[in-house]
């Protein structure tokens, strides 16, 4: 099987232009959540997200996700190898352009019709377009755990050795329709995102786009590149209980968690931080404190292992979250650090782990990043000093 090195990570988000702003905002306790300016939030309960400001004076013809995709790229190498390939993530795509087609549609008095409906597809198209490859790649839809899923697919074949080089592009944008859907099932909070608190009571949406080249170390060594960090562990699961709840127990996720080790080899023992998906739902969060505490419930295990969330300060960017946070946890593992844990002021003493409100730095060669997501699918990563 073939080591899986990540030799680039970037992504844009509410805190910075590339993955460095980003990072050392975090550090600094800061926050991406302001008041909604992408539409007229008054008939909501919660008028707050954590959107990306340079998307408000974006030319006006251009859509919210492809004017993202742009800032991007500036960030990312111009060409890719020739036998690259990319595995992609986004729930709705250009859902901004579709919503104008919707109402357009509406005023006139007739149907959208399917043709004039931008699809998830299309963004994989324009990604391909950008560094001129043939194929629009795969694309991955598993709720808000899609782009750890696409990390997965893509770690595993290049393990197999069905691929040795594949770009992970995640990018989600907030919209009404976006935004009604998760006011209308009461997960967003109207105050402040607290992960992982007592008191927390729902999320906050975000805007970010992120990518990830991976590479099999033979490859990487080929075109001169010095990894960033290896994934060494991958695993998915589903606990398929409900529709958006996931197992209280957190089966799933201790599934999936299991699965990583075993591929990486390691035992429980030897992860030195979590980067966890942290919602701040009631049901969420509770899930993942139950999962952790099974994994790490061992003798061998004489600490706490820190954990944090950064949904409090970047939202939750849905397709986007995984890719995002992993370019996060690259940091993480390089400065031996996690950033603060924003909203958070009372964390739950049900957890087996340290979870703080400021940075908390560790000694350690693993890292655990899960991400959960509606219909009970859940994934996570393993990231390990190259």
């Amino acid at each position: 099987m073939n080591e899986v090195v990540i030799v680039a990570a970037e992504a844009v988000s509410a805190l910075g232009d590339n993955r460095s702003q980003t990072w050392h905002k975090l550090l600094a306790g800061e926050s991406g959540t302001a008041p909604v300016t992408g539409f007229d939030p008054a008939p909501y309960y919660c008028r707050i997200a954590a959107g990306i400001k340079k998307l408000d004076s974006r030319p006006q013809a251009a859509g919210r996700l492809e004017h993202l995709l742009q800032l991007l790229f500036k960030n990312l190498p111009p060409t890719l190898p020739a036998s690259c390939r990319l595995i992609g993530s986004t729930l709705k795509g250009a859902i901004d352009l579709q919503e104008k087609k919707w109402q357009q549609a509406a005023a006139d008095g007739k149907p959208a019709l399917p043709e004039e409906i931008s699809p998830p597809a299309a963004t994989a198209k324009l990604v391909a377009e950008h560094f001129s490859l043939n194929q629009p790649g795969l694309l991955i839809n598993a709720a808000c755990a899609s782009s750890t899923v696409a990390l997965n697919r893509a770690a595993g074949r290049i393990a197999a050795g069905f691929d040795d080089c594949i770009l992970v592009w995640a990018a989600e944008i907030i919209s009404e329709f976006v935004f009604a859907g998760f006011a209308s099932i009461k997960a967003l909070t109207p105050d402040c995102c607290r992960p992982f608190d007592k008191h927390r009571n729902g999320l906050i949406l975000g805007e970010a786009a992120a990518a990830l080249l991976l590479m099999s170390k033979e490859k990487a060594q080929q075109e001169g590149l010095k990894p960033l960090a290896e994934i060494s562990g991958w695993g998915i699961a589903n606990d398929a209980v409900h529709l958006t709840a996931p197992a209280r127990d957190g089966r799933g996720l201790l599934k999936a968690c299991r699965r990583a080790l075993n591929r990486a080899r390691l035992k429980p023992e030897a992860i030195a931080a979590i980067n966890a998906h942290g919602t701040a739902t009631i049901h969420n969060d509770e899930m993942e404190i139950a999962a952790f505490n099974h994994l790490f419930d061992n003798s061998a295990t004489p600490k706490k292992i820190p954990l944090h969330s950064v949904k409090g300060a970047l939202g939750h960017t849905l397709g986007a979250a995984g890719a995002l946070e992993t370019t996060i946890a690259v940091n993480s593992l390089q400065e031996q650090c996690l950033p603060p844990t924003m909203g958070l002021r009372q964390p739950e003493t049900a957890s087996c782990n340290r979870i703080e409100p400021q940075r908390q730095d560790f000694s350690g060669n693993h890292l655990l990043l899960t991400n959960s997501g509606f219909g009970g699918i859940n994934a996570a990563l393993i990231l390990s000093k190259s």
